[in-house]
């Protein structure tokens, strides 16, 4: 997974030194980043997150008041402040990095609660201009990853309008339901229904080992397993054949278990 950024910057020249000092980073890191976007206009902003919808963005924002380019008035009536605003609700993980020339604009900022993780001089040199950025830069990819790392520690599911979300400890086992399109969750505590795929959740959940097709099980919850008759049994009491190609890979899952 690559996780976006995208650049609102009302100065045209301000706009390509951002983006060629973003551009040089990415060629010369192999952080999982994508410029998707540099816009001299925020309204570019919301049309292009209302058709591509983003999660975990990097956004670097203009917040200098002026919508004007060159003396021509552009056809917006938000600014940069206005813009993280919506930023916020459209991408609700966002990380907001300010740009400007105006050192008093911060206390404003704060007021609004937007929640910047940092505000950058652009009335600086360069080189220290750069530094920021990419400062900036590293910081916001390493909260992404810490918060990436604890929502893909958990299992999350919904039943009609409601969200259940379990820590993958409380997950024995998946497998299909008996109703075609709906499987049946396992947890140490309940069995719960929902509509998904093994497949699907077989590449978003990798804690998931696939017993067979039909069967995605939880090697931690597992109590004991039995490679004469190839039975598994669950710390939930519940039990599973495992066919004879499958018994490499459980041990090696469990001697990887012992090993922690």
């Amino acid at each position: 997974m690559s996780y976006p950024m995208i650049v609102y910057e009302g100065n045209p020249t301000q706009l390509k030194n951002i983006k060629i000092i973003l551009e040089n980073y990415i060629m010369f890191h192999d952080d999982p980043l994508e410029l998707k976007l540099a816009a001299l206009n925020p309204d570019e902003v919301i049309d292009y997150l209302s058709e591509k919808p983003s999660s975990h963005g990097i956004y670097f924002l203009d917040i200098d008041l002026d919508t004007s380019i060159n003396g021509i008035d552009l056809d917006t009536s938000i600014n940069g402040i206005d813009l993280a605003k919506k930023i916020r609700k459209m991408d609700v993980q966002a990380n907001i990095i300010f740009t400007t020339t105006h050192d008093e604009m911060a206390p404003i900022i704060l007021k609004n609660k937007v929640g910047a993780i940092d505000f950058i001089k652009k009335d600086q040199s360069i080189e220290n201009y750069r530094d920021n950025l990419y400062d900036a830069l590293k910081y916001a990819e390493n909260i992404t990853n810490k918060t990436m790392e604890k929502e893909n520690s958990n299992f999350t599911f919904e039943i009609g309008n409601q969200i259940y979300n379990f820590d993958q400890s409380e997950i024995v086992l998946i497998e299909t339901s008996s109703v075609p399109h709906r499987l049946t969750l396992e947890t140490i505590n309940g069995n719960y229904e929902f509509y998904n795929k093994i497949s699907d959740l077989e590449k978003e959940y990798p804690f998931l080992l696939k017993l067979n097709r039909l069967c995605l099980i939880n090697p931690n919850n597992i109590r004991n397993a039995n490679f004469t008759t190839r039975l598994i049994t669950f710390k939930n009491d519940s039990a599973k054949k495992f066919p004879i190609g499958k018994s490499r890979k459980l041990k090696s899952e469990i001697k990887k278990i012992l090993q922690h």
